[in-house]
């Protein structure tokens, strides 16, 4: 998941990647092999067991990967802000 925020007081922008995986070893795999440390992004915050819900519209929210609690890893670059 890419997720971008605009702050309109800055001249930056930060984008946000979340790997979800088994172990922070598979995460932290993903993070090299998608080159996102060349791509300019770190770590943000601790990479940790969540459990996950998607949540659509008025509907109750359905969990995730069947309730079970995966890693989640997030990654921040702050990027030039466009035109």
């Amino acid at each position: 998941m890419t997720h971008t925020i605009e702050m309109p007081h800055t001249q930056t922008q930060d984008q946000y990647i979340t790997i979800i995986a088994r172990t922070v070893a598979d995460a932290m795999r993903q993070f090299k092999a998608r080159g996102l440390d060349t791509e300019g992004y770190a770590i943000v915050g601790p990479v940790d067991k969540h459990r996950f819900a998607l949540a659509d519209g008025d509907n109750p929210s359905t969990d995730m990967f069947e309730g079970a609690q995966m890693i989640a890893a997030t990654f921040r670059r702050s990027m030039p802000r466009q035109g």
